[in-house]
C-alpha cells in the first residue's frame, strides 16, 4: 500500500509484483538477463521468454550491436521518407530468395513494412479489404458494361428478351416489352446494390493469437482480449484448427451472388456472378499463444484447396514461428502451406529493431495500396538495415542457424519428454518444434494443496511456477495466453547444454513440488523471509480435500448460500494449507500483502447444512486474500471503496452460481457498510450483524446474572461503541443495565459516532417512558429526571425528537453523566462490570490494568474468534466469553481456513445469519436497517428454529 506511484502500466507492474517478477534488469546478453542485488552485484537469469520470440539470435548479438553502432556512428539516415530505399529492397530480395527456396516455384512477393507484428496483421487485413473493394469495383463495372450491351442488343433487335427470370428475387414477370425489360434491369440493380452493404467476413482459427490492436484483436480467439472490442472491428468467424470440413462449411455460408446479364446466342440471359464477401483466412502454422499447437500437412493441403475454390486469400502469420525458430525459416514450410500473404516480425529486428513485414503474392498484390497505407516509422533506414543484417546472419553458412535451432530444440524437448515420462501425473504434454516449445502441466484445480489448487483454478498456476523458477532457480519462463497450465519456452539458438541442464534441474523441482503438493517452496520466495524453514520437499498428498464435501450429495440442496470469507490470518492460512505450517506469521502476512491484487480466489467446495425443519443449504465460500492489517490500511487511507469493489464482484459471482443469500465476514462488513453498500439485485447480503448482536447478548446474559445477581445495577462498556454493531450492543444493553460506557478509537469522526449512539440510547429510553408500562435499565432511571417528568406531564409524544434535549439536561445537571459515558480512553472501563469488545482493530486493544475486578469480557472484536482472549492469561478473576459464535446440532464446518479457530459444529454469525435467512425465506428483512430489539429477537428465534444456539464458552 506504500509502494511508489507508477504511471507506466501500473496494474501490470503490480500483478508482476504479486509473483516477485517485477525485476528491473540492467544488462542482457545471449540468453541471460542481469539485475543488481542488494550489494550492487549482477545476478544472471536464464531468459527463456526470449522477448516473446523476438530473440532468435539472443540478447544483444555482438554483430547486430556492432552493425547498429556503425549505422549510428556514420549518421546513417533513420528518417528519409519519400526517397529511394535500396536496403529495404534488399530485405525484400533476401526474403523472396528464402520463399523460393522453401516453396519451390513460388511467385515473387512484394513487401510492405510495419512496426510490429500486430501492425503487419492489420496491414494484411487492410490489403485484403482493399483488394476486395477493387474486385467489387471491377465486378460492377463489368455488370454495367454487360447491361449496356444487352440494352443495345434488345434495342436494335439483335437479341431477344430474356425468357427466364427465375434468378431474380420476388415476382418479376418475363419481359415482353422494352419497358418491362427496363423494370427487370432495375430489379437486377436493386439486388446488386443491396449486396454492396454486406460486411466482409474474415476467418481465423480457434486458439489463434494475432495481436491486440483494434483490428488484429478481432482475430485473436481468447475473449479476454477480444470481447470488449468486437463491436468496433470486422466480423471474424473462428473455425477449429485441423478441421477442413468445418472450414469448408463455414466458407460455404458466405457465397452471395450478384446478378448480371449476357447476350448468348441472340438472347439476353440472367447469370450469377460470385460476389466477393470473404476477406481472408489467417492462420499460424504453430499456434504459440494458443498452446503450441501445430497444423498438420494434411490440413494445410486442404486449406489451400478449399480457399482457392472459395476465392479466399490465405494469410500465414509467421510473426512468432518465422525467422528460423522451428528449424526452417518459415514454419509453414514444414507442412507445405503456401500463403497469399506472409507476416514476419519479432526476430526480424535482430532483437534490437522494431520492425515487421507483410509479403503479398505478386498476382494478388495491389500496387495502389502503397498510396493508401503508410507509417512514419515503417521501412526506416535504421531498422531495415538491422533487419538485413539479421537475415544475413541467419542465412550464413547455408542456413546453419536453422539447423542449430532444430538441434537445440530437440535437446530441450528431450529434457521435457524425460520429465513427462518420470512425472506423468504432473506433466500432461510436451509440444513444440525447434525453439518454440510448450510444457503443459496436468490440471491442478482439484489438487490437495489449497494454495496450488486455488492458483490453478484462477488460471495463475504458471505464474506461481514461473515465480519459483525465477526467484529460486534464476530461470525466466512465460505463460501462453490461452492455456493457463502451460509454460512457454522460447530461447535463442545460443542456448547451451549447461543452460538446458539448469532448466532440467528447475523443472524437476517443480514436478516434485506438484507431485507432493508441497506449496511452501512456491510461497516462501514471495514472503521476503531470508531463510526457508525447511529445504526438503514433503508429501502432503494425504491432505486432499478436493471438491468433495457434503454439498456434493446426489440430492440438490433446497437453498444455496455464499459467504465472502473473513480476512485471512496466519493461523487460517496454516489451517488452509498444512504445508505452510513452518512459515512464521510475518512471512505469511508478507505473502498476503504481496498478493493483494489477487483477492478473487476460486470458490471452495460447498458444505451442506440441513435444518431440523427439513430444508437444506449448500454453503460456498468465496475467499478474499486480504489480511486484517490490509483492511485497517484501507480504512486509514480512505480506500475502503477498493474492498467494496472486491466484495461486489464476489457477491455477483455467488449470484451467478445460484446463491440467493450471501454473508460477508464481520471484519469485511465495516468496509462494505455491513452489506448495505452492495447493491446486487436478487441477492440478500448480510454481514451477520443482527445475529452477532443477539448471540453476544444471549451469551452474556446468564454469566452476568450468575456473577452479579442482577442486571439492573450493572455498568456495561462497549469498546467500538460508535460502530454499527457496537452502537446496537450499547443501545440494546441500555434497556436492562444502569449505565453504558461507549469507548471509541479517537480517530476522526469517532466522537460524532459515539454521540450518535448516546443519543440513540436517550431517544429509545424516552420512547419507552412515554409508552408507559414497567421500565428497566437506563429508561427507569431517566424517568425520575425533572425534564422527563415535565414531558410526561405535558403529554409529549414518544416519537418526538428528544435525545439532544436529554443530553443537554444531563450535561447541565451532573459533573459526570450517570447514564451514558463516551470516551476514547480505555481507562473509562475501570468500573465496568461487563466489557464488550466490538472494535475493528486487527490487534487486541484491551489492557489488563483497565479492567475491573471480576469483570466479564464478551469478545466480538473484529474477527469474532478470540482476538482479546489473551487478556485473561494473567487475571484469574476475569471471565472471558466469545461473542457472535453459534452452534449447530451436527458436525458441519466451513472449508478449512475459512471459519477461524472455531470448533466442530460452530459458525460465526456472518455465515449463520446467511443460512438462517435462506432457510426461513425471510429475505433480508430481519437484518436490514437499524439493529433493533425486535429484529434481534426475530433473527434469534429464526436461528433457534433451524438449530442454531448462541455460544459463550
Amino acid at each position: 500500500m506504500n509502494s511508489p506511484t507508477r504511471y507506466a502500466e501500473a496494474l501490470l507492474t503490480g500483478m508482476l509484483g504479486t509473483f516477485g517478477l517485477n525485476i528491473e534488469y540492467v544488462r542482457a546478453e545471449r540468453n541471460s538477463l542481469y539485475y543488481l542485488d542488494e550489494t550492487g552485484a549482477e545476478v544472471p537469469v536464464l531468459d527463456l521468454v526470449g522477448g516473446w520470440g523476438s530473440l532468435m539470435l539472443g540478447h544483444n548479438h555482438p554483430e547486430i550491436v556492432a552493425h547498429a553502432k556503425k549505422l549510428l556512428d556514420t549518421g546513417w539516415p533513420v528518417h528519409s521518407q519519400f526517397s529511394e530505399h535500396p536496403v529495404a529492397d534488399r530485405v525484400g530480395e533476401v526474403l523472396n530468395g528464402i520463399i523460393g527456396r522453401e516453396f519451390p516455384g513460388a511467385e515473387p512477393y512484394p513487401v510492405i513494412f510495419a512496426n510490429s507484428g500486430a501492425e503487419a496483421v492489420e496491414a494484411a487485413v487492410k490489403h485484403c479489404e482493399f483488394d476486395r473493394a477493387l474486385r467489387l469495383k471491377s465486378l460492377f463495372e463489368q455488370i454495367e458494361w454487360n447491361v449496356d450491351v444487352a440494352v443495345k442488343a434488345v434495342g436494335d433487335g439483335s437479341a431477344q428478351l430474356p425468357d427466364d427470370t427465375s434468378l431474380l428475387p420476388g415476382d418479376v414477370p418475363v419481359p415482353t416489352t422494352a419497358e418491362e425489360f427496363g423494370a427487370l434491369l432495375g430489379a437486377v440493380a436493386t439486388h446488386n446494390v443491396g449486396l454492396v452493404g454486406t460486411s466482409p467476413v474474415f476467418f481465423a482459427l480457434e486458439r489463434a493469437f494475432h495481436g491486440k490492436l483494434l483490428g488484429s484483436t478481432q482475430f485473436t480467439f481468447n475473449p479476454t482480449f477480444r470481447a470488449a472490442f468486437t463491436s468496433l472491428g470486422l466480423p471474424v468467424t473462428f473455425v477449429p484448427p485441423n478441421d477442413a470440413a468445418a472450414l469448408e462449411s463455414a466458407l460455404a455460408e458466405h457465397r452471395p451472388a450478384a446478378l448480371d446479364v449476357e447476350v448468348v446466342d441472340g438472347r439476353v440471359t440472367l447469370v450469377e456472378r460470385p460476389f466477393p464477401v470473404i476477406g481472408g483466412l489467417i492462420v499460424e502454422p504453430i499456434q504459440g499463444e494458443g498452446g503450441i499447437h501445430a497444423l498438420t500437412p494434411e490440413y494445410a493441403a486442404r486449406v489451400r484447396e478449399i480457399c482457392d475454390a472459395a476465392g479466399c486469400p490465405v494469410i500465414v502469420d509467421e510473426i512468432q514461428t518465422g525467422m528460423g525458430r522451428t528449424g526452417k525459416f518459415f514454419a509453414s514450410a514444414h507442412i507445405g502451406l503456401i500463403g497469399d500473404y506472409y507476416l514476419l516480425g519479432k526476430s526480424l529486428g535482430g532483437g534490437i529493431g522494431k520492425t515487421s513485414a507483410m509479403l503479398v503474392r505478386q498476382s494478388r498484390y495491389r500496387p495502389e495500396f502503397e498510396l493508401v497505407h503508410s507509417s512514419t516509422f515503417a521501412k526506416d533506414g535504421f531498422t531495415t538495415s538491422v533487419a538485413l543484417r539479421t537475415l544475413e546472419l541467419l542465412e550464413a553458412e547455408d542456413g546453419a542457424a536453422y539447423d542449430l535451432a532444430a538441434e537445440r530444440g530437440e535437446r530441450v524437448l528431450g529434457v521435457l519428454r524425460d520429465l513427462a515420462a518420470e512425472y506423468p501425473d504432473v506433466v500432461l504434454d510436451v509440444r513444440g518444434k525447434g525453439l518454440l516449445i510448450g510444457l503443459e502441466f496436468a490440471d491442478q484445480s482439484q489438487a490437495p494443496s489449497p494454495v496450488i489448487r486455488e492458483k490453478a483454478a484462477a488460471g495463475l498456476l504458471v505464474f506461481l511456477i514461473g515465480s519459483y523458477l525465477q526467484l529460486v532457480h534464476r530461470i525466466r519462463t512465460g505463460p501462453t495466453a490461452s492455456v493457463p497450465n502451460m509454460l512457454r519456452i522460447e530461447p535463442s539458438i545460443q542456448i547451451t547444454d549447461e543452460e538446458i541442464e539448469q532448466l532440467r534441474t528447475g523443472l524437476t523441482e517443480v514436478c516434485r513440488i506438484l507431485r507432493h503438493q508441497d506449496a511452501l517452496p512456491l510461497i516462501h520466495p514471495l514472503t521476503g523471509a531470508a531463510a526457508q524453514p525447511r529445504t526438503e520437499i514433503q508429501d502432503f498428498r494425504t491432505e486432499a480435500t478436493g471438491a468433495a464435501g457434503a454439498g456434493s450429495a446426489a440430492e440438490p440442496a433446497t437453498h444455496k448460500v455464499g459467504l465472502v470469507s473473513y480476512p485471512l490470518t496466519p493461523d487460517a492460512l496454516r489451517q488452509l494449507d498444512p504445508s505452510l505450517a513452518d512459515l512464521d506469521d510475518a512471512a505469511l502476512l508478507a505473502y498476503v500483502q504481496r498478493s493483494e491484487l489477487l483477492k478473487d480466489l476460486p470458490a471452495t467446495a460447498p458444505v451442506r447444512y440441513t435444518s431440523p425443519q427439513g430444508a437444506s443449504v449448500d454453503l460456498t465460500v468465496y475467499p478474499l486474500l486480504v489480511s486484517q492489517h490490509q483492511l485497517r490500511a484501507y480504512r486509514t487511507t480512505g480506500q475502503t471503496f477498493l474492498i467494496g469493489l472486491d466484495l461486489d464482484r464476489r457477491v455477483r459471482a455467488a449470484k451467478a452460481d445460484g446463491c440467493e443469500t450471501v454473508g460477508i465476514g464481520f471484519g469485511l462488513g465495516t468496509v462494505g457498510d455491513h452489506g448495505g453498500a452492495l447493491r446486487v439485485p436478487g441477492v440478500t447480503v448480510t454481514a451477520g450483524s443482527t445475529l452477532a448482536v443477539g448471540a453476544t447478548l444471549a451469551a452474556l446474559e446468564q454469566p452476568a446474572l450468575e456473577r452479579f445477581g442482577d442486571l439492573g445495577g450493572l455498568t456495561v462498556a462497549v469498546v467500538g461503541g460508535g460502530g454499527r454493531v457496537g452502537s446496537a450492543l450499547g443501545a440494546l444493553s441500555a434497556e436492562y443495565v444502569a449505565k453504558i460506557v461507549l469507548v471509541g478509537s479517537g480517530r476522526e469522526g469517532s466522537a460524532e459516532r459515539l454521540r450518535a449512539t448516546e443519543h440513540r440510547i436517550y431517544q429509545d429510553a424516552w420512547t419507552r417512558i412515554a409508552a408507559g408500562g414497567e421500565l428497566t435499565g437506563i429508561a427507569a432511571a431517566l424517568a425520575a429526571e425533572p425534564l422527563v417528568t415535565k414531558w410526561l406531564a405535558d403529554g409529549r409524544a414518544g416519537d418526538e425528537p428528544s435525545a439532544e434535549a436529554i443530553a443537554a439536561h444531563l450535561a447541565d445537571s451532573y459533573d459526570e453523566n450517570p447514564f451514558v459515558v463516551t470516551a476514547d480512553d480505555l481507562s473509562a472501563l475501570r468500573n465496568a462490570h461487563a466489557v464488550i469488545a466490538a472494535h475493528s482493530s486487527p490487534v487486541p486493544v484491551l489492557v489488563e490494568k483497565h479492567l475491573a475486578q471480576g469483570a466479564v469480557i464478551a469478545d466480538l472484536s473484529f474477527f469474532g474468534t478470540g482476538a482479546e482472549s489473551a487478556i485473561v492469561a494473567g487475571r484469574d478473576d476475569l471471565l472471558y466469553l466469545r461473542g457472535g459464535v453459534l452452534s449447530i446440532p451436527e458436525d458441519t464446518i466451513l472449508p478449512r481456513g475459512f471459519n477461524g479457530p472455531l470448533n466442530t459444529g460452530e459458525l460465526l454469525a456472518g455465515a449463520a445469519e446467511a443460512i438462517v435467512l435462506a432457510l426461513s425465506g425471510a429475505g433480508g428483512t430481519p437484518s436490514q436497517g437499524a439493529i433493533t430489539q425486535e429484529r434481534v429477537h426475530t433473527i434469534i428465534d429464526l436461528a433457534r428454529q433451524h438449530g442454531f444456539e448462541a455460544i459463550s464458552t
